[in-house]
């Protein structure tokens, strides 16, 4: 009886034991699959989209939450009514720091840091260590007396989602990226915009070697040059010589026949009025907003510096083929002058402001000022 008993028991423990190890192997299965999930490497394109998401998702929740609850000046946010709609986007941390910090500048006319460039089409980098990834992109300069900018990204994989742990910021202020020339022709072909690049030149604004492109849009042609170094805008390149190309067909329309030459004129004396109806049109096109902050001040004058300065070079162009040598030679001098003047003019009223976003914003209105009257100074007293 103790026999078959003691074998009862022996049978009932090893039950226990195999369900034992079952259940053990079953755990570490589980594990071994989260493990596995957890780890699992992204491609850069699903970095770069993980990162988009999350910070134009940031910046929609603050503008609707901003929105729907009136926040401005006279009116500051409350982080604890913004601060659910960030965290399916940002970690804690992040959120109840810089988050929240943000917050009590974003909604009033202060200083307020920029909001990351999410086009990650230049130098993007990252590494990914299991659940966090350190990223870097560079944000081009966007106008004149603007700077480039690096920024590096930590996202952690928080709850499923990936989610911004850390962001910052360096001004390209002083380094030399070695920008190629593909990338900067990757810069300038934005916003419906082809860039076709012309030459690289030594400029005393870069600082070293610019690049040269012809940028076409749907309000015409324009130049633009930028550094190599970091990305800046420059507008030295008025004594660049022309590409054989166009040397090649400004011959051709000094060497034309008679009959071709009156064609021309014909068209010249159309010219003029053509180009008063796109300055009424350009000027129809100018941002004017009820603005938040600086920094959308300073967008929407950077716009229309831009838009004018893009029709400046256009009309430029046309008087290049329009004017003698003699007269084209005499207004290129005052072309120079005329960028110094407008440059010196932009710096001063930068300077009387003492630095900080107000002065950007009152230097990139005057350039755009100072533009547009150039614009329609050019087209009334040259045009034909």
């Amino acid at each position: 009886m103790s026999y078959k008993l003691g074998a009862m028991l022996l049978s009932i423990l090893f039950l226990l034991s195999a369900c034992s190890n079952s259940g053990s192997s079953d755990k570490d299965q589980e594990k071994q699959a989260v493990k596995k999930a957890s780890v699992a490497k992204l491609t850069e394109q699903e970095v770069k989209s993980a990162l988009k998401n999350d910070i134009d998702s940031i910046f929609n929740a603050f503008n609707k939450v901003g929105t729907e609850n009136g926040w401005s000046t006279a009116n500051k946010a409350d982080f604890s009514k913004l601060r659910p709609s960030v965290l399916p986007y940002a970690t804690e941390t992040f959120a109840d720091q810089t988050l929240k910090d943000l917050a009590g500048e974003y909604f009033c006319e202060c200083d307020a840091p920029f909001h990351p460039g999410t086009d990650f089409d230049v130098r993007f980098t990252y590494e990914q260590n299991k659940n966090k990834i350190d990223s870097s992109s560079i944000d081009p300069a966007t106008e004149l007396n603007n700077m480039g900018t690096l920024w590096t990204f930590e996202l952690v994989k928080q709850d499923g989602n990936w989610k911004i742990n850390k962001w910052d910021s360096k001004s390209l202020q002083g380094d030399d990226i070695k920008l190629t020339k593909e990338e900067a022709k990757t810069i300038l072909s934005r916003n419906g915009e082809t860039a076709e690049f012309v030459k690289s030149y030594e400029s005393k604004a870069a600082g070293g070697t610019a690049y040269l492109f012809n940028v076409k849009s749907s309000n015409g042609e324009r130049k633009a040059a930028i550094s190599s170094k970091d990305t800046s805008l420059v507008s030295d390149n008025e004594n660049v010589t022309e590409a054989p190309e166009q040397e090649t067909a400004q011959k051709t329309a000094e060497t034309a026949s008679p009959d071709t030459a009156d064609t021309q004129s014909s068209e010249q004396r159309s010219t003029k009025a053509d180009y008063v109806a796109k300055l009424s049109a350009t000027e129809q096109k100018e941002k004017h907003n009820d603005y938040q902050s600086d920094y959308q001040m300073i967008e929407d004058y950077g716009y229309n510096y831009q838009m004018w300065d893009g029709l400046l070079n256009e009309i430029y162009g046309v008087l290049q083929k329009q004017l003698s040598a003699s007269d084209m030679a005499a207004l290129k001098v005052k072309q120079r002058q005329w960028i110094k003047d407008r440059d010196a003019a932009a710096q001063k009223r930068y300077d009387e402001e003492g630095g900080g976003s107000l002065s950007r914003v009152v230097q990139t209105e005057e350039l755009a000022k100072q533009t547009k009257e150039r614009c329609y100074e050019l087209v009334n007293t040259y045009m034909k």
